[in-house]
Formats: structure tokens, sequence, C-alpha cells
């Protein structure tokens, strides 16, 4: 019955917006009958300080939740485009590492949590297919349901598939299914939903007796869970290794038999594999390689060769430039490709006739062309072995940031990536926040990059320009002459300075011929008995391609740099 309070009778305010009449059976008018309904229906809370009101929290209901999620799904799948970035900055926004997989208990629905695992475990290159989007993923679920590969219930991911496009698809206007707010939104939602029903529960046990820390310890758990989700930390728990761990993992290393071991794989350069114990090891990489020079002399080709040689024998590296094109980059690795499989110096197929610049290629040699095309882009190398992948991008001016996350995808989508070419160090575009100060930009650069080799296990090539001072250095350039700051130098485990070799004025210069200074190597050169602090290469620019080393005769009798000459 609903009633007007007056001064004789006890009334109070329930959940439906009516008044509950009661008899008083205290004077005053206070009822304890309607107080406990009240405590009960949470429109009190009863602490230990007494009576205080419940403040109504904004927790979004599950259904809530799930919109948001649907929100962000929708915004990754809804189109034709490849969206495997978008899925990238989601998993660099809640903190994921690149061997880490998005958890499934952040998903309120089963479907939508079917649905965003079967999305990253595309992404990070466990899949068929290396396009995103709903049709690609569709289409990729029935084909391995078909040969009986697909663990789960093909109907239930059909059916979240279809919400979500019909969600993100429905022809009405969704500002929020802009990814980045979708993204934030998500991560707020989530936000909220871990942290306020955690907060009443603390609430509800504050007139327990019971020790404080007990009670801070469980507001410190609930504060960082949530601020983990929206602060990009929602990984596993941070974890520090102890004196048991280092004697386990050391017994088990120093007891693996020898051809059992992970075997370096080389440069295919031996100036540069004698500075790197042998070169690079997959998946126990963290240093940073710092290849300098002025402008002109050939850095990059150095480089490219380099990431080649990596290639040729099995490991998988990415090229990133910020002053080539995309046209340049890929000219360059056929290029390489096309000379080693002719095993002799040829002029065609150079980098300058794959951008469309040199002589027409045409009859026979474009046969030949695209048949060297063909057993490159299936992977295949020129001796018929499988070679690791080649990935290239170009991002003119692009901030250490922007690189860092590019490099933080690729690994993500490519666990086998073992080293990355940032070309080049002072290409890269300005960090806001530095102004003028261009020396501690720099400094911040390096230590960025240093932070993505240990970040991703990898080994990072860095190219760098020299300064003024290498011109006309009588001994050649050193690691003082790196330009803007010595923080390059400090955090490389090798430091590669080349030159032109010094001639009198009236002599030409070799061509191809440059002077390897060994600036620094922390650990040390593999040459026996007597160190290089100097070595020499002949480089076929035309092709990015090394014909000969005098490093070379540390190797006499190997096969390990077939095709290059001892100087």
């Amino acid at each position: 019955m609903t009633a007007t309070p007056n001064a004789n009778s006890a009334a109070g305010t329930v959940n439906d917006g009516t008044y509950l009449e009661t008899k008083p059976t205290i004077p005053g008018g206070f009822d304890p009958a309607l107080i406990q309904r009240m405590i009960d229906e949470g429109v009190f809370l009863e602490t230990a300080a007494g009576l205080i009101a419940a403040e109504v929290p904004t927790v979004p209901a599950d259904h809530s939740l799930a919109e948001h999620e649907k929100n962000l799904l929708a915004a990754v799948l809804v189109g034709t485009d490849d969206q495997r970035e978008r899925w990238g900055t989601f998993r660099r926004a809640i903190g994921l590492r690149f061997d880490e997989g998005v958890p499934g208990s952040i998903w309120t629905q089963p479907g939508l949590r079917a649905v965003a695992l079967e999305i990253d475990e595309l992404f990070r290159g466990r899949r068929d297919i290396d396009v995103l989007n709903a049709y690609a993923i569709r289409e990729d679920v029935r084909q391995r349901a078909l040969e009986g590969r697909f663990r789960g219930s093909l109907l239930l991911m059909e059916e979240a598939l279809s919400e979500v496009i019909a969600w993100g698809d429905d022809g009405l206007i969704h500002p929020e299914l802009d990814f980045k707010i979708a993204c934030r939104l998500f991560q707020s939602a989530k936000a909220r939903a871990l942290f306020y029903p955690g907060l009443r529960k603390l609430l509800a046990r504050e007139q327990i007796d019971c020790g404080i820390d007990g009670e801070l310890e469980s507001c410190r758990q609930l504060l960082n869970e949530a601020t983990a989700i929206t602060a990009g930390r929602h990984r596993q728990s941070f974890q520090v290794c102890t004196a048991s761990d280092a004697g386990r993992e050391c017994l088990a290393l120093a007891s693996l038999p020898a051809d059992q071991r992970p075997k370096p794989i080389s440069t295919g350069i031996p100036s540069l594999d004698i500075d790197m114990r042998g070169g690079v090891i997959p998946g126990t990489g963290d240093s940073t390689w710092v290849l300098a020079a002025r402008s002109g002399v050939g850095k990059t080709t150095v480089g490219i060769a380099a990431a080649m040689g990596l290639a040729f024998n099995g490991a998988s590296v990415l090229v990133l430039s910020c002053e080539l094109s995309r046209r340049a980059i890929g000219a360059r690795l056929l290029a390489h490709y096309c000379r080693k499989a002719s095993g002799v110096f040829s002029s065609r197929y150079s980098a300058n006739e794959l951008e469309g610049r040199g002589e027409v290629i045409e009859g026979r040699d474009l046969e030949r062309l695209q048949q060297l095309e063909a057993q490159f882009s299936a992977g295949i190398a020129p001796n018929g072995e499988r070679m690791g992948k080649v990935l290239y991008e170009s991002q003119f001016s692009a901030t250490v940031e922007e690189l860092a996350a590019m490099v933080e995808d690729c690994k993500s989508a490519n666990p086998s990536l073992s080293a990355v070419f940032l070309d080049h160090f002072h290409a890269m575009g300005h960090t806001a926040g530095f102004g003028s100060n261009t020396t501690a930009e720099l400094a911040a650069r390096a230590t960025a990059i240093k932070a993505i080799a240990g970040r991703c296990e990898l080994d990072v090539f860095v190219i760098a320009q020299l300064n003024r001072g290498a011109y006309g250095n009588p001994t050649g350039p050193d690691v003082s002459h790196l330009a803007g700051t010595s923080e390059l130098e400090r955090y490389a485990s090798a430091v590669w300075l080349i030159d032109r070799p010094k001639v009198d004025e009236f002599s030409q210069p070799q061509p191809g011929v440059l002077d390897i200074h060994h600036g620094k190597c922390r650990h040390g050169q593999t040459t026996g008995e007597n160190d290089f602090s100097k070595t020499t290469i002949r480089m076929d620019r035309g092709h990015c391609y090394l014909e000969a080393d005098n490093a070379r005769k540390l190797f006499i009798g190997s096969h390990l740099y077939p095709g290059v000459e001892c100087l």
C-alpha cells in the first residue's frame, strides 16, 4: 500500500520508488525493521562507524561491458582491410609482451572470448592466413573445421562473428567504433567491472574484526588489478628469480650436448661475425650493433647485405627505413637475392634496374627475373634451402616510439623474428618534449632502442651517421665521431665505422672497397691470437652484395661464406 508519511508513521523509500508504511515500535519514529530492510536493499551500509548512505556505483552491468567488448572487436573485424595494426595497438594498450597472449579472462561472454582468442592467434602468426578481418577469420575457421583441425564450437564461433559484424555494420553512426575510442572505453569499463564489486566487498568487511594489514593488502591488489588494464600493465604478475632458478637454468645449459646447443647464425660478412661471436642466436638476442659511416659511403649497402646474409642462413629479419621508400628497400633486397643466385658478377637485376630507373628488362632476362622473384617470394634460398622471413617497411621520419611499436607488433606476429635493421638512427623523427636539446633526445632514443632489443629478445642493427670530425681524421673514424650522443656507443655490443680507404689526391678510390674500423667489441673478437682493428671489404653496391673480405682468411677451409673472396 502506498501512503504519504506523516509525523505518526515511519516510512522509507525502497528500490521501486514507493513508500513503505510501518508502525513505529520505538518512540520518535525509529523502526529497526525498516532500517534493516534498507540495509538489505543496499540503501545504507552498516560500518563500524555507524550507518552510511551507500553511494550508487557507476558499475556497468554485464551487458554494458559486453557492449564495449563488441565495439572493440567490431572496430577490428568490420571491413575488408587488414586490421592487424589495430589489434597490435590494443595489445600494447593493455601492456602485453610479444610472447604473451591476450587473456581469455577479460572477456565476459564465451562467444566473444572465442573470437578474441582467434584474432590473437592469427595476429601472433599461428594461423594459415595473415590478413585480419572477419571474412578472413571465418574462412580460416571453416577450412580448419573441414580438415578436422578446429578445436571448439563452430556454431558458437559463427554466431559470435555474426553478432559482432551486425553490431558494427548496422548502418548507424557509431563514434565509439573509432578504434582508439573503442579501446579506451573497453579499458575503462573493464577497470570499473574489476574495481567496484571488489570495493563493495571491502566495505562490507569493514565491520569484521580483522587485522588492518590484510585489508590494506586487499585494497592494494584491487587497485593494482584495475590500474593494470588502464595503464598498460595487464600481464602476468611480475616475478623475480631466485638462486634456485639460476642453478636450474645454468645446469640445463651447461649439460646440453654440443650438437643440441643453438648455433649462431652468420651475417654472411666475416668482418661483422668476428665481433659477434659468430653471429645472431635466435631467441636470446638483446644486443644492439652499430654500423656507422658518413653520407654516401655505403652503410645502408652493408646493412642490407648483413640482413640478407642472416636470412639466407635461416634467421628472420625486419628492415625498417626512415629515409628509403618501400620500393627502394624491396629493390635492394631482391637485387641481392638475384646476385647471390647468379654466382658470378652480372650487371643485370641491380637495384637501379629493379626500381625501374635502368635498362628495360625483357625477353629471357625477364623470364629469369620472374623465376628468381618466385623463389624469393616463396622463401627459397638460392641453394634450394628454406630461408628466414624477410620483412621490411618504410616509415619516413618515424619517431623511435613509432618504430618500437612496429617492432613489437612484428615480433608478436612473427615470433621467429631474430634481427631488426634500423636505417637510420639520425633520420628518425623528433620526439616531443626535448625542445632544442638534441643531445638529450638522441640519448633517450639510444636508450629506447636498447630497450626494444631486450624487451623483444632481438638483435638490433642500428645504422648511424658520423659527424664531420671523421672527415679529416688521419687514422680514420672512431667511436667519438658518432653524431650527437655517446649513448649509442655505450649500449652497443660492437661498433663498426665504415670509410673509404685513404688514397692520394691523384688516385681514384677502388670501386666498392671499404675499410671497416672495429671501434668497439664488447665480447672480444673470435680471431685467435691477433685482434683486428681494421678490415677491408669489397661491395657490389648495385646489388648490396659482399664480394670480398680480408677477414675471410680466418675461415679458410670453411664453407660458411660461399662466394666471398679473401682480399
